[in-house]
């Protein structure tokens, strides 16, 4: 299952993804992984969140991430945690260097991913919903 947090860029959509985190330690039965592309929020995050910067370990140089690498990797995590009930992700757009109406098949990638592990994505989409790609509607109504 995908969920989607949206709104236009400075819209708090940052600090309620980090608040679904929090909150779901409460409740989770698994493990939490939320990845980002900046250390800033790593003492918002509770210690039970497995709080993971991808440019510390995809990144080179000024170059944005592949696609292929950031799905790479998130099947990497997964795949040396079974236990991963919820992965929220800040910023895919933002790591990838790419407009929202790009990522298409990264969105089929993470949904298909989801699907085969049963892990719950969470993912912030800086898009006003008025502009929002087709694609994405079936994620706004499954979240």
């Amino acid at each position: 299952m995908i969920k989607l947090i949206t709104g236009a860029k400075g819209t708090g959509k940052t600090k309620i993804i980090i608040d679904m985190a929090n909150d779901n330690v409460e409740t989770a039965k698994g493990d939490i992984v939320f990845l980002t592309d900046t250390d800033r929020y790593m003492y918002s995050l509770r210690y039970q969140v497995r709080v993971i910067n991808v440019d510390n370990f995809l990144k080179r140089g000024d170059a944005p991430i592949s696609e292929e690498s950031l799905i790479g990797f998130i099947k990497g995590i997964l795949a040396g945690n079974h236990d991963i009930e919820t992965l929220y992700i800040d910023g895919a757009h933002r790591m990838l260097g790419k407009k929202i109406s790009e990522m298409e098949d990264f969105f089929t990638d993470i949904y298909a991913i989801g699907k085969d592990t049963e892990t719950k994505f969470v993912l912030t989409v800086s898009e006003d919903e008025d502009n929002f790609p087709e694609f994405l509607n079936k994620y706004q109504k499954e979240g």
